[in-house]
């Protein structure tokens, strides 16, 4: 079931008053919809948006923890919230979120969704398959269009693509993951360049190791000799010691809102940015094999390295 709810202004100190904060706004605003929005990344998103100065639409699917999310919202920033409790793999998805958001002046399209089986593709189960399919994919490419059309219309506004490393190359027991992470990379980089002259930005952020419970239970698993070496140039070191320096949420958000305006991909970590440029340097099969040799070595769960 699809819920629709309204938070008024609270009593926060909304960011007005940065002439930053009113540019973005100006650009960007003044509603945004952040898809993925309650917890980890999209709560840190859902708060930076309402910080630079934009009215919130959260969407989600469990109601619960959205409303808590756009209660703090409401209340830290002054800003106005709206929720909507909806699973973003539904077939429905962009019939719910055009009829939520028609009587507002959305600036902001911002994407935070991911699912992905943690097996060998063939001995996954392809339900979990196709439904990696439907929300890294499918629904981006809706939301995208529906959206697209509007800023389009109006001469400005923005789409971030959260998205990930993994989206970089293929990966043992991630396969439709780093896919669907890639067809988003693909799409919002096309996005960019037709978008444009239309005034509208499009950024792909590629995330990698941000802090979440689940990922600081994981760092306990890594090989502290083989992941603290910083002071090298090679890929696969830089990778390794990328995993003990997890990005928090919120470095995730300032970095995403950040690279809107220069596009057509950004980064959370300088180390990211290093890793990637040099892997795209190698053959497909060496840049495929930094991977591998990243899961193999750098921890005793070889099966847990994701984003």
């Amino acid at each position: 079931m699809t819920v629709v709810s309204g938070h008024g202004p609270g009593n926060g100190d909304a960011a007005d008053g940065a002439v930053a904060s009113k540019d973005f706004a100006g650009r960007y605003g003044p509603w945004a919809v952040v898809a993925g929005a309650s917890m980890g990344i999209g709560r840190a998103l859902s708060m930076e948006a309402a910080e630079r100065g934009l009215n919130v639409v959260l969407v989600a699917r469990g109601k619960e923890k959205l409303e808590a999310t756009a209660s703090e919202v409401a209340a830290r920033h002054g800003r106005e919230v709206r929720t909507v409790a909806a699973d973003l793999a539904s077939p429905d998805i962009g019939e719910i979120l055009a009829d939520a958001t028609a009587d507002l002046d959305v600036g902001l399209l911002v994407y935070n969704a991911a699912v992905g089986p943690n097996s060998r593709f063939i001995d996954g189960d392809l339900d979990l398959h196709l439904l990696s399919v439907d929300v890294n994919c499918r629904t981006p490419v809706i939301l995208s269009h529906h959206f697209g059309r509007r800023l389009a219309e109006r001469g400005r506004g923005g789409i971030v693509m959260i998205s990930s490393m993994g989206g970089t190359q293929g990966a043992v027991n991630f396969s439709t993951y780093n896919a669907g992470k890639a067809f988003e990379w693909i799409l919002t980089e096309s996005l960019w360049t037709e978008l444009a002259d239309r005034g509208v930005d499009a950024v792909n952020v590629f995330v990698g190791a941000t802090s979440s419970p689940n990922y600081d239970a994981f760092q306990e698993t890594l090989d502290p000799d083989l992941c603290n070496r910083t002071d090298t140039d090679d890929p696969l070191d830089r990778a390794r010691s990328r995993l003990m320096r997890p990005s928090s949420p919120e470095e995730v958000a300032t970095a995403s809102y950040e690279g809107l305006a220069h596009g057509p991909v950004a980064y959370t970590h300088s180390d990211d940015e290093f890793v990637s440029r040099r892997c795209f340097g190698l053959s497909r099969a060496d840049a495929t094999g930094v991977w591998r040799a990243l899961q193999e070595t750098s921890t005793r769960r070889p099966d847990r390295i994701a984003r």
